[in-house]
């Protein structure tokens, strides 16, 4: 069994599932400075349980910062240069309208449902 499966903070829970061959990480709660930690190693276990296709679902984010900003960036940049792909799913506001206030939304493919992100997802058949 994973062990990605319940990380949680005080205010935030990482949560991890598989459909089919892509990684489906869930956040809720709060993604700042405070979470930074715990995050990069939820993120860190994803990229080594599911490899570089995953999807990030934040419709459940309350609030989101510019540092949670730059890893996910970073996310997307690592699950690239390892021949991956990685989407977000997140709606134009709340929390993740940073996503849009920051432009991260005109680079990094951002889904307003998770079914739309899954049916978005390359095929790994394709490596």
């Amino acid at each position: 069994m994973s062990d990605l499966h319940n990380i949680s903070t005080a205010e935030t829970t990482f949560a991890a599932e598989s459909s089919g061959s892509i990684g489906v990480l869930t956040v809720r709660g709060t993604l700042d400075f405070t979470t930074h930690e715990p995050a990069t190693e939820f993120f860190d276990k994803a990229f080594a349980q599911f490899g570089p296709y995953l999807v990030v679902n934040l419709l459940e984010l309350d609030f989101l910062d510019s540092r949670a900003t730059g890893l996910l960036v970073n996310c997307w940049k690592r699950a690239l240069d390892q021949g991956g792909w990685l989407g977000l799913v997140a709606i134009e506001q709340g929390a993740a309208r940073a996503l849009w206030i920051t432009g991260l939304a005109s680079h990094v493919p951002i889904f307003p449902t998770l079914a739309d992100a899954l049916a978005a997802a390359p095929s790994r058949d394709a490596e």
